[in-house]
């Protein structure tokens, strides 16, 4: 498998670590204005009802901010781990190379342009069902697969057992009732 060089991964390391202090500080000022706004929210709430929907809104908008922003965080520990296991850089759909350019612009990337072309298309959903089937039509050629398939004989069916009409129980108590 080909994979960066260690002064390589020293170097996306480094890039990786600023990125990491970067949202780590814009993490913990959102988390921060989301408190804040929330002490408050809740001070005037209910005087004004379009003030009160604004300012749910508005609270809203910041906790998917700090959402994404962890989210962020979480994807710069992962591109940690993957340095240190030497992986890093490493196409997850193709196992090439992800181009350098592409990683000093996204660090966290685990795809190549390459591999979200051929994810985006549907050509690399294969199960290992379908490896293995293909493997097979290779050995056997898909003509003798096809033959090989059988349906299974229908069921035989049951002849239904002759219910009472409702109706006619009906008009036959009815009769009785009567005399």
């Amino acid at each position: 498998m080909e994979r960066y060089s260690d002064e390589e991964l020293e170097e996306f390391k480094e890039i990786i670590k600023e990125n990491y202090q970067q949202a780590k500080k814009e993490l913990q000022l959102l988390r921060d204005q989301v408190s804040e706004f929330s002490e408050n929210i809740s001070e005037g709430f209910g005087a004004d009802y379009t003030q009160d929907s604004s300012s749910v809104n508005q609270l809203e908008m910041l906790n998917e901010q700090v959402l994404r922003k962890r989210d962020q965080v979480q994807d710069l520990q992962n591109a940690m781990l993957r340095i240190k296991n030497k992986v890093y850089g490493v196409c997850s759909v193709t196992g090439k190379l992800i181009d350098r350019k592409r990683l000093e612009a996204v660090p966290t990337t685990t795809k190549s342009l390459e591999g979200m072309k051929l994810q985006a298309s549907g050509i690399m959903d294969v199960t290992a069902q379908d490896l293995a089937r293909q493997a097979n039509e290779r050995k056997e050629g898909p003509n003798k697969i096809i033959s090989k398939i059988k349906k299974p004989p229908p069921p035989k069916a049951k002849p239904a057992p002759k219910k009472k009409s409702r109706r006619r129980k009906k008009v036959e108590e009815e009769d009785e009732d009567m005399i």
